[in-house]
């Protein structure tokens, strides 16, 4: 089910989430007045600001199973340079990564065709953007996080 998320702020610039399952909606456009209809009423019994309302959608039709002895708490880290960023660099984080895609020394094999296809999407090419809307023109490595 469509979920709107609200972040809302204090006085004091502390943020909470509020999250509120909806109807499907038959387009972007009734869902943006909805979420709008939504904030304008909640203006009228809070005094807590919203600095941010996001809609959730379930995009994939079918997730996938864990792994028998995946583990939350294992991560892994790569990092590229941003396209047209005069050598700055970016990264991205992979939650639970496999652990066939890290060699010995805890780096992250970056020439895995998984792992590739993963991070092209990441790429100028791709459709998807980093938390500055970067994209990457090179990955240079990654690794295991602590």
């Amino acid at each position: 089910m469509p979920q709107l998320s609200l972040t809302m702020v204090d006085s004091y610039n502390r943020t909470t989430k509020k999250l509120i399952e909806v109807e499907t909606q038959a387009d972007l456009a009734t869902y943006l007045g909805l979420a709008q209809g939504i904030v304008d009423d909640l203006e009228e019994i809070t005094d807590l600001g919203v600095s941010r309302v996001d809609l959730i959608l379930d995009a994939a039709g079918t997730g996938f199973a864990a792994t028998a002895g995946s583990n939350i708490d294992t991560g892994g880290t790569v990092q590229g340079y941003v396209a047209s960023g005069n050598g700055k660099k970016a990264s991205t984080k992979i939650p639970g990564i496999k652990p066939a895609l890290v060699d010995a020394d805890g780096d992250l094999i970056l020439t895995d065709q998984g792992l590739e296809a993963y991070l092209q999407n990441f790429e100028t090419a791709g459709a998807c953007r980093l938390s500055d809307g970067e994209t990457i023109s090179t990955w240079i490595g990654g690794h295991l996080d602590k």
